[in-house]
């Protein structure tokens, strides 16, 4: 079943060489074994990175292709940090997203309802104040305008905004699951110059096959945080874990198998 995966053939063929060379003898008969082998050597393959909240002063930009679902994402994350069952955050938000204006006003009834400060920031020079006068907040979020990753000149905007903004800034690369594998790397390379932190990968539920997301994070070895695995804010957000998303490669998603995580 690993052929129909969406995986790269090319890491396949390595993971499978891998399971072959290594499988001990006895084990070789029983395809169970051979499974799990082969399971647990693709979960050592998958960098995970929890970025939940941990006392630190956090500072995430949102960045990635329009349409992946980056404001819904942002949304359920600040859920999470202000109100979540971990530590609470005093959380912000920046959008930068001044061209969609739909996407802006759907942020502003977030925030009220969430009742968290939230400014809208047009110009480079306002970032850093914008920044400074959430500077109180534990957790700062930013949303960006969606991107091609053909677009270089906003591309290169968003990249002034980050070395103008006066602080250290997490930068997320949210992604959808339902890409295939060279759309996924080829927009990863075109975003990579803005020096990628972590992933994060959306619309779980609207896909069967899973083996492009491993491609995508083994080939990048960029750890990946969140994946979104529905609609609902803020529940359908889970920390990446690798024994998960194994899971989906090989028996699809359901939603069980998430809150379970």
């Amino acid at each position: 079943d690993a052929k129909n995966s969406g995986m790269k053939e090319e890491h396949l063929e390595q993971i499978m060489k891998i399971t072959v060379e290594n499988v001990p003898p006895q084990m070789k008969a029983s395809p169970t074994a051979v499974k799990r082998y082969f399971s647990s050597l693709l979960r050592k393959m998958l960098p995970c990175r929890s970025d939940e909240f941990d006392g630190k002063q956090k500072i995430m930009m949102l960045v990635g292709p329009t349409g992946v679902g980056k404001t819904t994402t942002l949304a359920k994350l600040a859920a999470r940090f202000a109100y979540g069952e971990g530590k609470r955050a005093k959380t912000g938000i920046i959008t930068l997203d001044t061209y969609r204006i739909g996407a802006v006003e759907q942020l502003f009834q977030y925030a009220k309802m969430m009742k968290l400060p939230i400014l809208d920031v047009i110009e480079i020079d306002d970032f850093q104040n914008a920044i400074k006068q959430l500077n109180y907040c534990d957790v700062i979020l930013i949303d960006t305008t969606g991107n091609s990753q053909y677009d270089k000149e906003k591309l290169e905007r968003l990249d002034k905004f980050l070395k103008h903004s006066g602080a250290k800034i997490d930068v997320n690369l949210v992604l959808s699951a339902g890409s295939k594998v060279e759309d996924l790397i080829e927009i990863y390379n075109g975003f990579s110059f803005l020096d990628i932190d972590t992933l994060i990968i959306t619309k779980f539920d609207e896909t069967k096959i899973f083996g492009n997301v491993f491609s995508l994070i083994y080939e990048t070895n960029t750890p990946v945080s969140y994946f979104s695995v529905g609609q609902e804010v803020p529940d359908d957000l889970v920390e990446a874990k690798s024994e998960f998303l194994v899971e989906c490669v090989f028996d699809g998603f359901t939603k069980q198998k998430a809150s379970d995580e």
